[in-house]
């Protein structure tokens, strides 16, 4: 289950997700509460929910803010995801969050643990992601054609 903080009385909200979570008896670990700030972070820290975070060009979550999350919190559960929605949006801002972890001193281990192993390892527990499968490089073979054509521009073909 993925749950959308609300936009207003983000606290209050947070506060009766997780309630309505223990009352319903959904397991904690199923679901991921998104949206998350500074404020309502350390509020899903004393459950086993896993802690989503959006991040945008202009308002919500920005980079620098995350990666201060991630300084202060650590990694464990933690999930980061862009938006492409009605208002303006960067669907590049899971990749740019790597960048700004990275120049902040993340190793590369860490990068991928919030940026793939988390979301992956959330989304699996469904039984409809093979996270073996996944993890597993395609092979590259850019010299293949289809029906003559090729995505090419000039450069040399990437086989591996």
């Amino acid at each position: 289950m993925l749950v959308h903080t609300p936009h207003r009385d983000k606290i209050g909200g947070t506060k009766r997700t997780l309630a309505v979570i223990r009352e319903v008896g959904i397991p904690e670990h199923l679901v991921v509460i998104d949206h998350l700030n500074e404020l309502t972070l350390p509020l899903v820290l004393d459950s086993d929910c896993w802690r989503g975070h959006s991040v945008y060009p202009n308002t919500k979550m920005s980079e620098q803010r995350m990666v201060a999350l991630l300084q202060q919190y650590g990694t464990d559960k933690m999930i980061v995801n862009s938006a492409a929605d009605w208002g303006v949006s960067d669907p590049l801002k899971v990749p740019k969050t790597g960048q700004a972890m990275r120049e902040a001193g993340f190793s590369e281990a860490q990068v991928e643990q919030v940026l793939f192993h988390n979301p992956v390892d959330f989304f699996a527990q469904s039984g409809q992601l093979d996270k073996t499968l996944v993890s597993t490089p395609l092979p590259i073979d850019q010299r293949k054609t289809w029906q003559d054509n090729s995505a090419l521009r000039g450069q040399d073909p990437v086989v591996k």
